[in-house]
């Protein structure tokens, strides 16, 4: 049964039966010496050549280290200002303009000031992730505790709960579903921001042996180092998927507004 459930929660393969067939034409039309568009089976042997190489392999754990150490950063931040934010309206008034200006700001700035700041260090780029991945985090907690009916708040104020007390078994409950939310956006937003703080600043991960293979006018290494990228981020986005639906499971489901 338990097994039933983690089924429903993923996406039906089908849906990968016309990735498929792109390939598969690809692979059938593309000349075997193309400079700009080689066939899949040369993208697999450029692979292969990493992997013996043994550069795919580092590469691809800088790669996910620095990715869930952003992440994880961005949900302690994001979460915990949401809240802040959330609890006090006077304060959600007064920055509302501010975190959306902030909101705004595209990645590639962010890192040449993060650059100056911080120097080429790994905790420079975990910082780009945490800070541009932080967003849809707080915005969707602080929406979340908005959301929040103002009777479970006065149950808790009458029966003389705490503030911390209500934070606990109010607050936070009802806002998780909200914050899930927003970190499902957060993770495929920290593997772009993670690639891209890579090519940009030459640390070690994935996005520098792309850009390498792009300065070496290798194609192949390029398509298939995408193909890695592309396998990375449909697994993490499957994984989260899955916690997200055990988690949500145990919560009972929302009411329409007209009920």
């Amino acid at each position: 049964m338990k097994f039933k459930r983690l089924a429903q929660l993923l996406p039906p393969p089908v849906g990968l039966l016309p990735l498929a067939a792109v390939l598969l034409v690809w692979q059938c039309v593309a000349p075997d010496e193309s400079p700009s568009f080689p066939p899949p089976s040369n993208w697999w042997t450029a692979i292969r050549g990493l992997t013996a190489d043994g550069l795919l392999g580092p590469a691809v754990l800088a790669t996910l280290q620095n990715f869930a150490a952003g992440l994880l950063a961005a949900c302690a931040l994001g979460f915990t200002l949401g809240l802040l934010i959330g609890v006090l309206p006077g304060l959600r008034r007064w920055t509302g303009m501010l975190l959306e200006y902030l909101r705004a700001l595209p990645p590639p700035v962010v890192v040449p000031i993060a650059i100056l700041m911080l120097g080429f260090s790994p905790g420079m780029q975990i910082g780009v992730i945490a800070y541009t991945t932080a967003w849809p985090i707080l915005l969707n907690t602080v929406a979340g505790v908005a959301a929040i009916r103002e009777l479970q708040l006065d149950v808790g104020r009458s029966m003389r709960m705490p503030w911390t007390v209500r934070m606990i078994k109010i607050v936070i409950p009802a806002t998780l579903p909200a914050f899930l939310l927003g970190v499902r956006v957060a993770v495929s937003l920290a593997i772009v921001v993670t690639l891209l703080v890579e090519m940009f600043t030459g640390l070690p991960g994935i996005g520098l042996l792309m850009v390498t293979g792009q300065r070496n006018f290798n194609s192949s290494q390029v398509f298939g180092l995408l193909a890695v990228v592309g396998l990375l981020a449909f697994c993490l986005t499957l994984a989260f998927n899955l916690i997200e639906g055990l988690v949500l499971s145990r919560w009972p489901p929302r009411r329409s507004a007209g009920a």
